[in-house]
């Protein structure tokens, strides 16, 4: 798959290629055994809620269904469970005897001395995105950006004469018939036109049905992820998105709430991925295209990577 410039081997014979194949696998293997997991657990979520009759699942069963998940994953399946308790638990162990596999695999990895250090990133997520990554054919971050569908596109602006309402969408899309008056919710009578304000940029929209995606869409999700885990439990990138948050709060305060938020997480995905591109290219002694963390809209020079890392 990957093809390292360096093509060295390890001490015990696993080229480079063969450990990123080792990696993908292993990666699509716990995806796969998560999703069953969690499949299960949803179907035993069902069976307590729709029987009050499952007493021996543990006290309040009907209402702490994630205590008798618990129960579960500790060894005690309930017996009024039937065959489920048994199914999740063998997914669950199966789910973590693979997350111990791609632990030891994301060790190797060229990008782990500095990825193991960033909060908000653990070897589960770094390993799946790792794997969905080929770094030779990413001459610049952007290549990144646009597999991971965090490019933007040329969008189409149109604006309601009688209420204000602005809306900007990408060229080919279709605009919607009606639209709510800004702030009040009411639908407005009034027609949304073309203004000719020049060209502006939108982010990449999701394919229609039937449409083919030009981006992965597993690593789309796996950056959405990735970004949530900064807000919620990171460090450098939290505060990057809340700079980024602020600052579209002030300057794009006509935009809604969920608009500015997902912009500003776009935003820290994007220059994680940027710092995440450099590291690997220097690991492996690749050209390096400059400037390569440029990822705002304005031209304050953005941070760079070992400055982003947990001290």
């Amino acid at each position: 798959m990957i093809q390292v410039a360096s093509n060295h081997e390890r001490d015990d014979g696993v080229s480079p290629t063969q450990e990123h194949h080792d990696l993908r696998w292993v990666a699509a293997a716990f995806e796969s055994a998560q999703a069953q997991r969690l499949r299960t657990g949803e179907q035993i979520r069902v069976l307590i809620q729709t029987r009050g009759d499952v007493k021996s699942a543990g006290p309040r069963a009907t209402g702490d269904v994630e205590a008798v998940l618990a129960r579960i994953r500790a060894g005690a399946a309930p017996a009024a469970l039937g065959g489920l308790g048994d199914v999740y638990r063998r997914h669950w162990n199966e789910e973590r005897e693979l997350l111990r596999a791609l632990s030891e695999r994301i060790g190797r990895h060229p990008t782990w001395p500095w990825l193991e250090r960033v909060r908000g990133i653990g070897p589960s997520l770094a390993a799946r995105l790792l794997a969905r990554l080929e770094i030779e054919r990413a001459p610049t971050p952007s290549s990144f950006w646009s597999y991971c569908g965090l490019a933007t596109v040329v969008a189409e602006v149109y604006r309601c004469a009688e209420c204000g309402y602005e809306v900007s969408l990408a060229t080919g899309r279709s605009l919607r018939s009606g639209h709510r008056v800004p702030n009040s919710g009411q639908p407005c009578s009034g027609t949304l036109a073309p203004v000719g304000e020049g060209p502006r940029r939108v982010a990449q929209p999701r394919p229609t049905r039937g449409e083919s995606a030009p981006y992965d869409r597993e690593a789309k999700k796996i950056c959405y992820l990735i970004g949530i885990s900064f807000v919620r439990q990171g460090d450098a990138y939290r505060r990057y998105y809340q700079d980024q948050r602020a600052r579209l709060d002030a300057s794009k305060s006509d935009w809604i709430a969920r608009r500015r938020h997902l912009t500003a997480l776009r935003m820290t995905e994007k220059l994680f991925l940027a710092h995440l591109w450099l590291v690997w290219r220097e690991q492996l002694g690749l050209p390096i295209t400059a400037p390569y963390a440029d990822v705002r809209d304005d031209a304050a020079p953005a941070p760079r990577p070992w400055a982003m890392i947990d001290a």
